[in-house]
């Protein structure tokens, strides 16, 4: 770990007057260091805020080697579309996008010091912003400023955006629960992968620490960034529990269905396998048999100890985001052109997600939503019963897919949400599912909106309920056309007022339907690949 002294002693040796000059722009500094008062001036700081960012110009004093003080802060307009600096107030860090020093520039993380106060900052990183060669757990890469990662890494290590990561086959984090290991990934770092049997895999008991920020994402990525399939994916497996296993085994653990040699689950619903936030996750999956494939993210038995927020998975050749088991929730999901479903989840997956934009390609695409609980004893428990919230899944109809497809004895607590352009909007499946429409609280949707399907409702295999009575006895829904323009609801559109507060500390409390309060909410901008 770097030293904010080492960062003290370059700087000083600096003119000052240099420094002074430094303009800030999308490839300047911004940040600047006076080593007359030891102060690092910050003209921009974004704060964010759950939903919502504050804008500042801040000024730290450095009080010890490794050690600053917040001296001034000032509230500033809205600066986004340029490079910033960024308080994340979900981690408690603060991220330092540039700080030239010479002809050099640094990218610096400090981390709150919980309950300080005036506001005080420990350095944990300080990085070159240019390539330094690579580290001695990677190899160098076929292009300059390139590196590879390759097998099984069992020691803490960090991804740096000064340089192109490349994986090489499957990369493991660690071992399955010995040698856990943190794969931290910093702000604006890119990793690619050179084919489809190329992913990322973090094992149970280690973790991934990917924080970009909204003007620096994280990427993974295929080599072209032009068809789904490029590379594998990213996988999670974590230590929460997961059906799958006999009724009178203690503690279920599942093999994944694409590497069977892989593992998860446990008796940990409160597990962390990390953090990933403002990440984009393109062109992924891989049929590695047939039927078998890795998905854009996959999180096998992931628990609620996770931080999952600000994710967008895009052009995916099998699902978007697949959840078995756990309790992992998250926030702030775009999940675009995917040629399989969008959001899958089985095996017991009792998390929560709220703020979900799904926008189906023109061209391929399956449903919005497969939801399982188990395939071959659909009344398994922990059964499969997520709560979610402020969804807005727009389909188009090119095969017989459905904008939820209710299945396999999953129960499921949706709110908030709008479906429409599918060729069928809400499909219940099945005798197991029918049968939990009339069991309080088991299977519900309430204050959503179905529209413009070819079939708005509609059951399948044997479902002995109606799929319309069942949306049309619960409170606040309707068939109304929500007035969307694109995905964003228009001015005088049903939803803005038609939604209500779910009563769980989880969720933002909002009184709207869908993943957008109105035109003016596009929380998708900057951060996410174009879709």
């Amino acid at each position: 770990m770097s030293r904010f002294g080492n960062w003290h002693s370059q700087l000083t040796a600096l003119s000052a007057a240099v420094l002074s000059t430094i303009s800030f722009n999308a490839q300047a500094a911004t940040a600047t260091y006076n080593p007359a008062d030891s102060t690092v001036d910050l003209p921009i700081v974004e704060v964010l805020d759950g939903n919502s960012s504050s804008f500042y110009s801040a000024k730290l004093q450095l009080v010890s080697d490794n050690e600053l003080i917040l001296i001034e802060a000032q509230p500033i307009p809205a600066s986004k579309g340029v490079q910033r600096n960024v308080f994340d107030s979900a981690t408690s860090a603060v991220h330092v996008a540039a700080v030239v020093a010479g002809s050099d520039q640094y990218y610096a993380k400090l981390r709150l010091v919980p309950g300080s106060d005036p506001m005080r900052f420990t350095l944990e990183q300080l990085v070159n912003n240019q390539f330094q060669g690579c580290p001695d757990f990677s190899t160098p890469g076929p292009s300059a400023g390139s590196c590879v990662l390759s097998g099984e890494i069992k020691r803490d290590i960090t991804l740096t955006k000064n340089t192109l990561w490349i994986l090489s086959g499957g990369v493991f984090i660690g071992g399955d629960k010995v040698d856990s290991a943190i794969l931290t990934i910093n702000p604006g770092t890119q990793i690619f992968g050179q084919q489809g049997a190329d992913f990322l895999w973090i094992r149970r008991g280690s973790k991934i620490m990917a924080e970009g920020t909204p003007d620096n994402p994280i990427v993974f990525s295929g080599p072209s960034q032009q068809a789904a399939g490029e590379w594998g994916g990213l996988v999670l497996s974590g230590q929460a529990r997961i059906n799958g296993c006999n009724e009178d085994v203690a503690v279920c653990e599942v093999a994944n269905e694409a590497i069977t040699s892989e593992f998860s689950g446990g008796n940990n619903d409160a597990d962390s396998s990390g953090i990933l936030k403002y990440v984009q996750i393109l062109f992924a999956g891989f049929a590695v048999r047939p039927d078998e494939e890795l998905n854009g993210l996959t999180m096998n038995s992931v628990g609620s100890g996770t931080l999952v927020d600000y994710v967008h998975v895009h052009a995916g050749l099998d699902d978007g985001i697949e959840m078995f088991g756990g309790t992992v929730n998250m926030k702030h999901l775009v999940l675009t052109n995917i040629e399989d479903d969008s959001l899958d989840w089985g095996l017991g997956w009792r998390g929560k997600a709220q703020f979900v934009l799904v926008k189906q390609s023109a061209n391929d695409g399956d449903h919005g939503i497969e939801a399982d609980n188990n395939p071959t004893n659909n009344n398994l428990q922990p059964r499969s019963k997520p709560i979610l919230s402020n969804m807005t899944f727009i389909g188009t109809p090119v095969s017989q897919s459905s904008g939820v497809l209710l299945r396999r004895g999953t129960g499921v607590n949706i709110w908030n949400s709008v479906f429409t352009q599918f060729r069928n909007c809400l499909t219940i499946d099945g005798e197991a599912t029918s049968a939990l429409a009339s069991a309080p609280g088991e299977l519900t949707i309430n204050h959503s909106f179905v529209h413009g399907c070819e079939n708005n409702f509609s059951e399948s295999n044997n479902a002995t309920i109606s799929t319309a009575d069942w949306f049309n006895s619960q409170a606040g829904n309707s068939t109304a056309d929500p007035l969307l323009n694109g995905y964003l609801p228009t001015f005088g559109s049903p939803l803005t007022l038609a939604g209500t507060a779910v009563s769980d500390a989880f969720f933002t409390p909002v009184d709207y339907v869908g993943a957008f309060r109105d035109a003016d909410d596009d929380w998708t901008q900057e951060w996410t690949f174009p879709f």
